[in-house]
Formats: C-alpha cells, structure tokens, sequence
C-alpha cells in the first residue's frame, strides 16, 4: 500500500515538473509573425532584438505620420495657428473634416493626425511648414537620414500611395525611437479621444478626434497593457503597417511592422513578439559616468586615470546565458602624445571604443580624472626623469666614468713621458756642455 502511495506521489511529483518546464517552454517561444518587413529593438541601446526583412523597401502608408509629427513639433509651437487653405479639406483618405478658411492650432492638427490620421490634418500642417507638399517631403528626407533612416524615401506627410514613398522596418523603428523620446508626440499619441470644441462640423455636429491605435485602446480585442505609444496604418497598397513602443518596468521596445496582409494576425502577433522581447532581454546600466575604465600613461612619473564621459546600457540576451555578471569590459582608443599638454579634470582625451569580452558595443568619450599643468620646471623634471630612468643610464655612467678615469691616466703617462723626455734633453745638454 505504502509503495503504491509512493508510485502516485513521485507520478504527480514528475508531472508537476514537467509541466513547469513545458510551460517555461511556451513562455519563450516565439510568436507568428505575419508581416513581410519587422525590426525589433531596444529603445535605450538601439540593439536589435529580432529582424525579418528589415532593410527591404515597403510602403509605410499612415505610418508616415510619425515623421510629420516629428517635423511639426520641431519646427512650430504648439500654439501656433495654422489658416486651412484650399487643399488639405480635398485630401484624399482618412481625415477630421476640415475646412477651408478655418484656423487650428498646431496641437489640434496633431491630434487629428495621430488619433484620426487625418490625411487633411498632415497636408495642412505641411503647407503650414513648408510651404508645400513637395518642400515639406524635403524636411522629411533630411530628418530621416539625420537618424540614420538612410533606405527611406517620402514623398508625401500622409502616406498615401506615391511612386518613391517607401521605407524599411529597420528605419521605421528608428523613426518611432526618435518620436517616443518627444513628451508632446507621446501624450497625444495616448489620448483616448479629443474634443474640437471651436470647431463642429458644418451641420452642427460635435467633432472628435479618436485613437484608432489597437494596443492603446481600451476594451479592445488587441488591448496591451506595456502600450507605450504608436501609429497605425494601411492602404490597399501597402497593406497594414505598425510602429509602437512598448514599456515594462525600465525596459523600452520599438516595434516596426510592414506589409502584413492579416491584420488580426499583425495586432495580435505585435504584442505575442513584445512579450517575447520583455521575456528574453533585459537592459542594464554597465558603465556609470565617471567610472575609471583605464589609465593612461603620460609619462615615467605620471598616470592619468580615464573616466567614463557617459552611462553606458547594453541589452543582454537571457536566453543566450548572458548576464551582467560574465562579461568583461575594456576599452581601445588611439594612442597620442600628451606628455608637453596640460590637462583639465573632465577634459575629454579619447574617443574610445567600448568592448565587451572583445567584441565592441559602442563608442565612447574618456575624461581626465585628474588635472595636470605643464610647465617648465616639469619639462625639466621629466628630462632628467626620462634620463635616469633610462635602462642604459646606469651602464652608461659607468662606462663614461671609466673612459673618463682612462682618459686621465693617458693624459697623466703622456705628460710623465714628456717631462721624461725634458729631462733627459736638458741632462743631456748639460753634458755635451761641460764635456762630462
């Protein structure tokens, strides 16, 4: 009885543990994703967490936005008025309904561009920039190579279809890292719902700018709960597209998604591929500013410690067995000559590249931990320092001092044979003379 009973327990025991290690399995394993182009990242390190197609040329259709909400913040208050012209109540698309003659603030339009993706609102903000459509695609580009978004090309601030108007899910998620770091993108981007009170439509009827983002949205089938900020987008062309960042504790995530035909397999597969990221990858401060990561030798006598100009993060990969705990940091930088240079404490001395276990993560700016004033007392001293330290400098003395003594018993034996030789003249004369 008692061994049966023990059969059972060890049975259920047994079981218990395997369903934890399946379960453990199931957390980590990797959702379906059905987009064409992905680029999954860490917001604070830039290291790429997943990428699929990522430097393959996409339409971003409404995702566009983002990069026109980065213009407009940049280059307007959001106080400013904008006077709608005859063009943007024609955009094509999505819009909030916007009317010639009328006057918006720059907020007003962002909300409508980033809640709504008011067509009409990213063409009145472009004419209110730049212009035009085609001056405003302009500052777009430069933005977007400014942050190394290289493989995109807009033609237009809405983002619909246009011969050209492509990007990569690479740069996509740049873009959105950049946006997610303005507090003003970010707080329109989350709100609920926006009321236009000054503005009804011309029946009278309230308007209202909604959040259309999936993630963001309360009670929806694709609500997620570390949804930081993000912007939707599609056309028939393009298909659906997504750039989002999420947040769990300190760890920020970028996420861009191109060309995905199934949009329930995209919203559902997004937050599936954020939790993979939160699950597998953490980011840790390894280097704090002012930390001593080298010293360097000015002269014989004297070191300079170099210090860290910058907190350092990198994102560990935990299913890879990579920790804070076995790694092992160093720095190269290239070697100059600052041995005649007065140095100030916190003076950056070397652009350095940071490595960990030899490979590089980054770059990096070393600081003078101390100061040191050259002058010509020093000069000298490092002279004189520089010639006894000498390994031949001991030798050398001696040798001098023995050449030296040498020398001197020369010049003693030469002079005695010349007195010698005097003598012996003067002897020799005296004789002859006196016929001795």
């Amino acid at each position: 009885m008692k061994k049966r009973l023990f059969k059972k327990f060890a049975l259920v025991f047994f079981s218990a543990i395997l369903l934890l290690n399946i379960t453990s399995v199931n957390t980590f394993a990797f959702p379906n994703i059905c987009s064409e182009g992905v680029y999954l990242m860490d917001a604070k390190t830039g290291q790429v967490l997943y990428e699929k197609n990522s430097d393959v040329q996409y339409m971003p259709a409404s995702t566009t936005k983002v990069m026109t909400a980065i213009i407009a913040l940049e280059k307007c208050n959001l106080t400013d008025q904008v006077t709608i012209g005859e063009n943007p109540p024609k955009a094509d698309g999505s819009s909030i309904g916007i009317e010639q003659g009328e006057v918006y603030t720059i907020e007003e339009l962002l909300y409508g561009l980033l809640l709504e993706s008011g067509n009409d609102c990213a063409e009145a903000i472009a004419e209110h920039v730049a212009g035009s459509i085609e001056e405003f695609a302009k500052l777009m580009n430069e933005k977007a190579k400014e942050l190394g978004a290289t493989n995109t090309s807009f033609k237009n601030p809405s983002g619909l279809t246009e011969d050209g108007h492509l990007t990569t899910a690479h740069d996509l998620a740049l873009i959105m890292r950049y946006a997610s770091q303005n507090p003003d993108f970010v707080r329109i981007s989350q709100t609920p719902s926006y009321f236009y009170e000054n503005h009804p439509y011309s029946n009278g009827n309230e308007k209202w700018a909604s959040n259309h983002n999936p993630l963001l949205k309360e009670n929806s089938a694709y609500t997620y709960k570390y949804a930081y900020t993000g912007k939707t987008g599609y056309t028939v062309a393009a298909n659906h597209s997504y750039a989002a960042v999420a947040v769990k504790d300190d760890q920020e995530i970028v996420g861009a998604f191109l060309n995905a035909t199934d949009k329930d397999g995209l919203y559902t597969g997004v937050g599936q591929l954020f939790d993979w990221g939160f699950e597998n990858f953490k980011t840790e401060k390894i280097v704090t500013t002012g930390d001593k990561l080298d010293d360097y030798q000015i002269d014989d006598s004297t070191t300079i410690p170099l210090l860290a100009a910058d907190d350092v993060y990198y994102t560990f990969n935990l299913a890879n067995g990579e920790n804070i705990d076995n790694i092992n940091l160093s720095v190269t930088y290239e070697n100059k000559d600052l041995s005649k240079t007065s140095i100030k404490k916190g003076e950056t001395l070397f652009n350095a590249s940071l490595l960990i276990n030899g490979n590089k993560i980054c770059d990096i700016k070393l600081d003078s931990g101390e100061s040191r004033k050259y002058t010509a007392e020093v000069a000298v001293k490092n002279t004189v320092n520089s010639i006894t330290n000498n390994k031949y400098f001991i030798p050398g003395v001696i040798t001098g001092i023995i050449l030296i003594i040498i020398i001197i018993i020369i010049i003693l034996s030469i002079r005695k044979r010349k007195r010698r030789k005097r003598f012996l003249a003067r002897r020799s004369y005296i004789r002859n003379k006196h016929n001795f």
